[in-house]
């Protein structure tokens, strides 16, 4: 039996499956796997800096979402991840980014 079958991606058995949180594990997965750092979200945040302080520059971050969704699921084997991923979900997740990004902007984080 494969590991992913007796662990959910957070590592808690697969029988507290309807506990989990997808909409936070998914956003610690993007904060912290470096191939996510580097390769989607680097670049959405560079596009940012263009348009700092535009109220819908979260709109930057709804495909670099759905696009570390995608990875997420396949890095951990989510079953059936439209149901634990709405759109709703993702466009959310993109306004808490944009957000938290625009406040990084802001203190010239990014620069040098």
């Amino acid at each position: 039996m494969l590991l992913k079958e007796l662990f959910s991606p957070i590592g808690a058995p697969n029988d507290q499956e309807d506990d989990i949180n997808w909409h936070d594990d998914l956003k610690v997965f993007m904060d912290n796997d470096n191939e996510v750092i580097s390769t989607v979200m680097f670049p959405a945040i560079k596009k940012h800096e263009k348009y700092r302080g535009h109220p819908n520059a979260y709109k930057i971050y709804i495909k670099p979402v759905e696009k570390c969704c995608d990875m997420y699921c396949n890095k951990f084997g989510v079953d059936k991840p439209e149901e634990k991923f709405s759109r709703e979900n993702m466009i959310s997740l993109a306004r808490q980014i944009a957000k938290e990004q625009e406040m990084h902007l802001e203190n010239g984080d990014y620069e040098n």
